[in-house]
């Protein structure tokens, strides 16, 4: 076996071989380059878009139209002129004189923005015609609020005092009606208050004694009573005070 394969190995190539095998792929290659190009030769051309610049040339105008026969211009070129009118009668002329402008006598000068025939002393676009309105009265003027009085001692109001019965009594047929009560004493408190000139404004009877014509004394003397204004920081204020009356009548 291993005889063989050293006798097939030591074996030349003929010298023809080599000859044959590049005539071969030559013959392939002309073969296949002849094929190629015969079926570029058979294909169609395609056109060759042209690079130029196409111009549009309008057409010229059409020619005016001829001219009307007997040369005679439209009517619609015709002009018009005014016919002439001849007077019947001969008139003089006048002279017109220049008027001076109408001026008012009074003189005055209107607003701006105002309307012809308005009122004096008008509001600007107001009513022609119309009548002016007088301006409204100025509203009145508020009092001052009143001074809240001040709550003084019996003995300072007393103090102040300059005229007046201190010591009220009853009448006599009050007093038979307290003797026949039984009463042998009776106390009346009552507030008196005074404005800033030191008069009395207002008498109270806080407790009635129980007696009316008596309580109705009491009131009536008090009023008679005059003051000195109450002064706080030299300014005069109101006053009031509690004034406790004792009456006492042996049985």
């Amino acid at each position: 076996m291993f005889e063989n394969f050293e006798e097939f190995r030591n074996r030349r190539m003929p010298a023809w071989v080599i000859p044959v095998l590049i005539a071969a792929v030559a013959a392939h290659v002309f073969g296949f380059a002849g094929l190629v190009f015969g079926e570029m030769w058979k294909a169609p051309l395609l056109d060759v878009p042209s690079s130029g610049v196409d111009l549009a040339v309008a057409p010229p105008p059409p020619p005016p139209p001829p001219p009307p026969a007997g040369g005679k211009k439209l009517e619609a070129q015709k002009e018009k002129k005014p016919k002439k009118i001849k007077p019947t009668e001969t008139v003089q002329p006048t002279k017109v004189e220049d008027k001076p402008a109408e001026t008012t006598d009074s003189g005055d000068v209107g607003e701006e923005g105002g309307e012809e025939g308005g009122e004096e002393g008008g509001v600007v676009g107001g009513v022609v015609g119309g009548v002016i309105s007088e301006a409204p009265p100025p509203p009145p003027v508020k009092p001052p609020p009143p001074v809240a009085p001040q709550n003084i001692a019996p003995a300072v109001l007393k103090s102040l005092r300059i005229s007046g019965e201190e010591t009220i009594l009853p009448d006599d047929v009050t007093k038979t009606e307290i003797q026949r009560s039984g009463k042998t004493q009776l106390m009346v408190p009552v507030k008196v208050c005074i404005d800033r000139s030191g008069n009395i404004e207002t008498v109270k009877v806080m407790k009635s004694s129980g007696f009316v014509s008596y309580d109705q004394k009491l009131a009536r003397e008090i009023k008679k009573w005059r003051y000195r204004p109450f002064a706080v920081n030299g300014a005069a204020q109101p006053a009031c005070t509690a004034i406790q009356f004792i009456y006492r009548q042996k049985g």
